[in-house]
């Protein structure tokens, strides 16, 4: 007992936490880099270890009143949410958000960008050395012929795509002052031929917008001008919103922005036209009862399934960030945002922290430190 003790007080469990949680953050990243799951029983094992790290965190980390009473506010909401709509998103979400005190976010991207940068290469030679099931299959072109298409062990073409386009993001972000035509040239050059074996329309679409952000905030020098950077989640929550209140197929404008959105505004005003808005979140099963497909819009399914009030209490700490992010010339993180935020109108999972880094972001509010800069950091 003396010995353990001992170790007890010896050690600075404060750090050790910190390693812990850059560990749970490791674990999940690699499942995700991998396309595992919940339903997964390997994703199930290393989440298990992954939570235990977490709670290692938590528990030797000393929180301030004002840390703990908010903590206590997104815990709850994140626990409601997860009991009422069966998806533990949130409260996974806010969880990683409570233990990120004393963590440094350059620190995570890099954990980030080699987990990402291994598991990709691995999974696509492992395909082509027949490792992986390739997943070969067809899928007509936008002249409707068949063509080719790979998933790479991936599941499915645009989740392969997705893992290609999450990890140049954390490339660019990493290496954000070394951006030149050079990157331009060789990450358009990834992008486009894995689009070739993937035909994922959205991914590339949202890619080079991605660089025409980059581009944009290099050459403007005016800070007022880069504000607009800070507008991009409000205007495609409000976009989404609008085009799911108003739509009318006999608008030529609306379906041909449908058409483009592969039918996305026809499923959300499908769901709205028979399920309407609800102040409070709603179990899944309400949605059963008129299924109309899924969601695939960040902005509104948050509206839909979780309610006017978590809704507005989530937008509001996200503009708040992206307030405050600008308020301190964070442009290349606000440049991402944007990205992931165009990306928010046509998927789901910009709500994950571990396929969307950039949403931890929001503990800034909880923790202003959070963007310190370590002494290794690479910008």
């Amino acid at each position: 007992m003396e010995k353990v003790r001992a170790f007890i007080k010896e050690n600075d469990w404060e750090k050790i936490g910190v390693v812990a949680y850059y560990g749970y953050f490791a674990v999940n990243i690699l499942m995700k880099a991998f396309c595992y799951d919940h339903g997964d029983q390997v994703y199930k094992v290393f989440f298990a270890f992954g939570m235990s790290f977490l709670a290692l965190k938590i528990i030797t980390t000393k929180y301030t009143l004002r840390e703990v009473i908010w903590a206590a506010i997104i815990a709850g909401v994140g626990l409601a949410l997860a009991i009422i709509t069966k998806q533990n998103t949130w409260l996974l979400l806010f969880a990683t958000i409570i233990g990120m005190k004393n963590c440094k976010f350059d620190t995570l991207i890099r954990i980030a960008v080699y987990i990402r940068v291994i598991s990709l290469g691995v999974l696509v030679l492992g395909s082509y050395a027949g490792f992986f099931d390739i997943g070969y299959k067809t899928k007509p072109d936008t002249r409707y012929v068949e063509v080719p298409i790979y998933d790479f062990g991936m599941k499915e073409p645009n989740t392969a795509f997705l893992a290609v386009f999450l990890t140049l993001t954390l490339l660019l972000y990493y290496n954000y002052k070394k951006l030149n035509k050079w990157w331009f040239l060789g990450t358009s050059a990834v992008a486009l031929f894995f689009y070739e074996f993937t035909f994922c329309r959205t991914g590339i679409a949202v890619f080079f917008f991605c660089w025409a952000l980059i581009i944009f905030e290099k050459c403007v020098k005016d800070k007022k001008i880069k504000f607009v950077l800070a507008l991009s989640i409000p205007v495609g929550a409000l976009f989404s919103l609008v085009m799911m209140l108003f739509y009318n197929a006999g608008n030529p404008l609306m379906k041909l922005i449908n058409h483009f959105v592969t039918g996305r505004i026809y499923i959300m005003n499908g769901y709205y036209i028979d399920q309407g808005i609800s102040l409070f979140p709603r179990v899944q099963e309400y949605f059963y009862a008129s299924y109309h497909g899924l969601i695939d819009n960040t902005y509104m399914f948050v509206l839909l399934y979780c309610g006017v009030i978590v809704a507005v209490f989530f937008f509001a700490l996200v503009c708040m960030t992206l307030f405050k992010l600008y308020q301190r010339g964070c442009y290349k993180e606000l440049v991402m945002i944007a990205g992931m935020a165009l990306y928010g109108l046509l998927e789901q999972f910009i709500m994950n922290a571990f396929m969307n880094p950039f949403i931890l972001l929001c503990g800034i509010l909880l923790y202003p430190g959070l963007l310190d800069k370590s002494d290794t950091v690479q910008e």
